[in-house]
């Protein structure tokens, strides 16, 4: 069965009872229900009550004539999308022209042939059944996206709580650890060799604590960025603060900096949240680096973005390393100590997208690795 042998109706409107017999029984001969109406005014109200298929409509009736009766259907959001065929002895330019001003889709001069009718007739209706279709497909589709929408709503927000929760409730049961492995190194002799394990433990807390901390701040950023609000900010002083929180945690490796160029740039973020991305990209760095290699950290402005380049002149990474840098969980420090970054990297990733900023990896032209980031300058 193809799409325009269904069932359908179609509205005949002209004053001429010659003119509605004919079309009238060859409509029917093709299986279709039919509706004459000798005014404009009678077919418009019959359509409120039973929308038509498609209408066939004279132009010159007594009373209102065809153009304005197109019009009232096209104006009338129920009857707008009925497609409309002009039937009419007119047969100046002009008055096809008016015709499809007024809304028709097409147009039939008198005296018509029967066949040129029903192609028209056949044509439209297929039309029209796709455009049916095409607008159910389309209302389905918003509706699936809407509980789509409303169930990513219930997860994110699931999320948002049970890292909260966890957060807290792995800090508790933690802080008695931590308290009672601090009362275990105090109590023990001096010369034991049990020491040796403090910096290890030291290390561990250190991770474990900042872990917390940045999945909770990863929750947030996801689920409710509304919440960090953006205020201008010189940028060299989030990069000296960054500077200077590395250089207390890593004495193993030389860190070069050139602040000159973004001395005077201001841009727009969370002051404490930048720092925190720029701290742990440079800490990402010196997991890339051994001792006695130098991290370099350039920046420059062009066309309105302040760009910051953080390059190594270490070993270079894997490709799958690259790929998966900004990914959580996705890391894996190859060369040096083993492990993974944490969330350091996916967490300044976001971080900076959320102040309209960018961030990519890359591995050096000859060695090292090349970290660049960029940020509106305001």
């Amino acid at each position: 069965m193809t799409i325009d042998s269904t069932q359908a109706t179609i509205m005949i409107i002209d004053d001429e009872p010659d003119n509605l017999n004919v079309l009238g029984e060859m409509l029917r001969h093709e299986g279709w229900e039919v509706r004459a109406f000798p005014r404009g005014e009678m077919a418009l109200a019959a359509a409120r009550e039973e929308l038509p298929d498609l209408v066939l409509l004279d132009i010159r009736m007594p009373g209102v004539d065809g153009y304005e009766v197109c019009r009232r259907f096209k104006a009338d959001e129920r009857l707008r999308s009925i497609p409309v065929i002009f039937l009419s002895a007119f047969t100046e330019p002009s008055d096809k022209l008016r015709a499809f001003e007024a809304g028709g889709v097409d147009y039939v001069t008198k005296p018509f042939a029967e066949t040129e009718v029903l192609a028209r007739t056949h044509t439209h209706l297929r039309l029209r059944r796709y455009q049916i279709h095409l607008e159910d497909l389309v209302s389905q589709r918003v509706k699936d996206l809407a509980e789509a929408h409303r169930r990513l709503r219930i997860w994110d927000d699931a999320k948002s709580q049970w890292l909260r929760t966890l957060a807290h409730e792995m800090r508790t049961p933690l802080t008695g650890v931590f308290g009672i492995a601090e009362l275990l190194f105090l109590e023990l002799p001096p010369a034991s060799k049990l020491h040796d394990l403090r910096t290890n433990y030291d290390l561990s807390r250190s991770r474990t604590k900042k872990l917390m901390d940045d999945a909770l701040t990863l929750a947030e950023i996801d689920v409710a960025a509304e919440g960090f609000a953006a205020n201008p900010m010189r940028l060299a002083p989030v990069l000296r603060n960054a500077l200077s929180a590395v250089a207390r945690q890593i004495s193993d490796c030389k860190v070069r900096s050139s602040l000159a160029a973004v001395e005077h740039v201001t841009v727009s973020a969370a002051p404490e949240l930048l720092t925190r991305a720029f701290t742990d990209l440079l800490l990402t760095a010196t997991y890339c680096v051994s001792g006695g290699e130098v991290i370099t950290l350039e920046t420059s402005v062009c066309e309105r973005q302040a760009h910051v380049v953080i390059a190594t002149d270490g070993k270079a990474l894997s490709r799958e390393a690259i790929e998966t840098f900004f990914e959580v969980g996705g890391q894996r420090m190859h060369l040096k100590g083993g492990g993974d970054f944490g969330l350091g990297p996916p967490l300044a990733s976001r971080t900076l997208r959320l102040f309209n900023g960018h961030v990519s990896v890359r591995n050096g032209p000859e060695r090292g690795l090349i970290i660049e980031i960029s940020l509106p300058a305001e």
